[in-house]
C-alpha cells in the first residue's frame, strides 16, 4: 500500500510552485510539470503525433511515473530553484 502521507505533501510542493507562478492556469501548470519531469527522465512519457502541416503535437503520459519519483523531483526542482527552467518554451 502507498503511503497515503503522500498526498499531502505532494500538494504542498504543488501548492508552492503554483504560488509562485499564481498566472498558470491549473493544467498550464501540470502540463509544465509533465515536460519538466519528461525532460529531467530522458523522455520519459513523452508523445508526439505525427507531424500535420509541419508541427506536430506534444503530449505526456506519466500514468505509471511512481508518486515518490515525482514527489522527489518536485522537492530538489525547489531546493534547487530550478523548476520552471522550460516554462519560456511552453508558454
Amino acid at each position: 500500500m502507498r503511503d497515503p502521507e503522500r498526498i499531502d505533501e505532494i500538494l504542498e510542493l504543488l501548492g508552492r510552485i503554483w504560488r509562485a507562478n499564481p498566472d498558470f492556469r491549473f493544467h498550464q501548470l501540470l502540463y509544465i510539470l509533465q515536460s519538466e519531469i519528461s525532460e529531467a527522465k530522458g523522455g520519459v512519457g513523452k508523445v508526439e503525433s505525427p507531424k500535420v502541416d509541419g508541427f506536430k503535437k506534444t503530449g505526456y503520459d506519466l500514468f505509471n511515473l511512481e508518486d515518490d519519483i515525482f514527489q522527489k523531483y518536485l522537492q530538489n526542482s525547489l531546493d534547487k530553484g530550478t523548476w520552471g527552467e522550460n516554462v519560456k518554451q511552453v508558454n
